[in-house]
């Protein structure tokens, strides 16, 4: 039965983020929907774990809905989602929500789709390491 991995990640924009808009760039959406997607990531396998199995994680698809402008002092919580399924079907995908707390409108809100290639190949993994599927498989 399939079930979510949520992570969230407190976010302020800063003055680098700006545009001559007086907004934040869209570029930097998806620097934090990253920061997003690794927090969960790092919960499944970390860079030096995944060094050790000889496999990467890419994206593949990465997607963005701006709603309402990001500017300079909002406080923002970025909601990140995995769902977990019951076996690997060739992608791991992630939700994001950027969410502002004083007004709890949502800012914008994205998707990721990465998989897992072996880093000698270069192919596409069909499955898991047995050790990696049972620490996945238990992660909240």
């Amino acid at each position: 039965m399939a079930r979510w991995i949520k992570r969230t990640l407190d976010i302020a924009p800063e003055f680098r983020d700006i545009d001559m808009m007086g907004v934040v760039h869209n570029c930097v959406y998806f620097t934090w929907f990253e920061r997003g997607r690794l927090q969960v990531m790092d919960d499944i396998v970390t860079f030096e774990k995944a060094g050790e199995l000889g496999i990467a994680i890419p994206v593949r698809k990465s997607e963005c809905s701006y709603e309402i402008p990001v500017r300079l002092g909002d406080r923002l919580t970025l909601i990140t989602k995995h769902r977990v399924d019951d076996k690997y079907a060739g992608k791991l995908e992630f939700t994001h929500e950027l969410v502002n707390n004083a007004t709890k409108a949502v800012h914008a809100a994205g998707t990721c789709t990465c998989t897992i290639i072996d880093t000698k190949t270069g192919k596409l993994l069909r499955d898991w390491n047995n050790e990696l599927w049972a620490h996945y498989s238990k992660i909240k």
